[in-house]
């Protein structure tokens, strides 16, 4: 027999053994199997596919309601804390000083003596004064004596002018002016304290020598302190006394302190802007000096209002993005005041309407948006 009828005789035979044909069959099955799932796959992800492409497409936006509500107008400024009662206290006359009470921090009352200037002169100017009057008022009674029988005929005033000549002549009357300025001057050696206060930037110290007109001390009112402000004349028309502020210093923002309107400067500066003076209700750790800020609320009438982020600038003119139905429609606006987080909007909108807050910047009319949120999202 051919060797090649033998390979095809056992080729043959190995075809036909039972393991080969359940190989085959498993194998044309896996085949089948694979390609019905591939197409199930695809048949099940095609619909979700274009659904997701669909939701990428929108826009995805925050909104917030278009409210009508009274509206908070707030009016922001800073400035410098001030005493009601608060005065620098120089000496009127020179001296020793005999008496110093006065330090930095102390708290006095009313008509307390704080310093003592040495009177010695001024009581030397007013015992010899007084010696000099006493010699001039005698010397003055014996001219009188010589004038009695001319004055007896003289109208009252006359007799008056003729007395008034022989004082003068006499010494009396400029003696009676050393006296008189004599113990002004003494009073003047005793310095009291104006009204009860705090002593500040005390300058002198006991045996100090002082000059007239020299700064000796600052006293100020602590429970009656007020800040100082500027706002524009805009707003000046808004105030009243008696508004309800809050004042904060600088210094420690955390804290804050209830004040009301009390003054309205009426006169407006070369910048624009009128001085107000808020009174402190209660003024705790704050001292004169102290830079604040202050924040006074307004209540105004109801008011249609919307977050400030829904406004959008196109072409100069204020747009705000109402969703509905899914897309975004644009509306001019007309604004009105705002209070730093909402905005007045006095005409182009209606209450209840969905304002668009995120995400406007680049809208268009009609563009498809969906809310949700952006971080999320993102």
């Amino acid at each position: 027999m051919p060797i090649h009828s033998t390979v095809a005789k056992n080729s043959f035979n190995l075809l036909h053994t039972p393991w080969v044909y359940v190989l085959t069959t498993l194998c044309v099955l896996v085949s089948f199997s694979c390609n019905d799932t591939n197409a199930s796959n695809e048949d099940t992800e095609l619909p979700f596919l274009k659904s997701q492409q669909s939701d990428t497409s929108k826009t995805i936006v925050k909104t917030a309601l278009a409210t009508e509500a009274p509206f908070n107008y707030i009016i922001q400024s800073s400035g410098k804390i001030r005493s009601l009662h608060e005065r620098i206290v120089t000496s009127e006359i020179g001296g020793s000083l005999l008496v110093c009470n006065a330090f930095t921090g102390k708290m006095v009352l009313s008509n307390e003596i704080i310093l003592k200037v040495d009177p010695t002169l001024i009581q030397y100017r007013l015992k010899k004064a007084e010696l000099s009057l006493f010699n001039n008022e005698k010397e003055y009674q014996s001219q009188l004596l010589g004038y009695e029988s001319l004055l007896k005929d003289k109208p009252t005033a006359e007799a008056e002018n003729i007395k008034k000549k022989l004082k003068i002549s006499s010494g009396l009357l400029p003696a009676e002016q050393e006296i008189s300025e004599a113990q002004y001057e003494l009073k003047k050696t005793v310095i009291r304290a104006p009204f009860a206060g705090v002593l500040s930037d005390v300058k002198v110290e006991a045996g100090q020598q002082i000059r007239s007109d020299q700064q000796l001390f600052r006293i100020y009112d602590p429970y009656n302190l007020l800040l100082e402000i500027k706002v524009l004349e805009a707003d000046l028309f808004l105030l009243k006394t008696g508004a309800v502020a809050e004042v904060s210093p600088l210094a420690d923002s955390t804290k804050r302190y209830q004040a009301r309107v009390a003054e309205i400067n009426p006169y407006i500066d070369e910048n624009g802007m009128a001085l107000i003076k808020l009174k402190l209700s209660k003024t705790g750790v704050i001292y004169p000096g102290m830079n604040c800020t202050a924040t006074i609320k307004i209540v105004s009438n109801r008011s249609l209002t919307v977050p400030r982020e829904a406004i959008v600038m196109h072409s100069d003119r204020p747009v705000v993005f109402s969703m509905e139905k899914g897309a975004a429609n644009w509306n001019y606006v007309t604004l009105g005041r705002t209070n730093g987080k909402e905005v007045e909007v006095l005409s182009g909108l209606k209450p209840g309407v969905k304002v668009i807050t995120t995400n406007n910047l680049q809208l268009a009319h009609h563009a498809p948006v969906k809310e949700g949120s952006i971080d999320t999202e993102n």
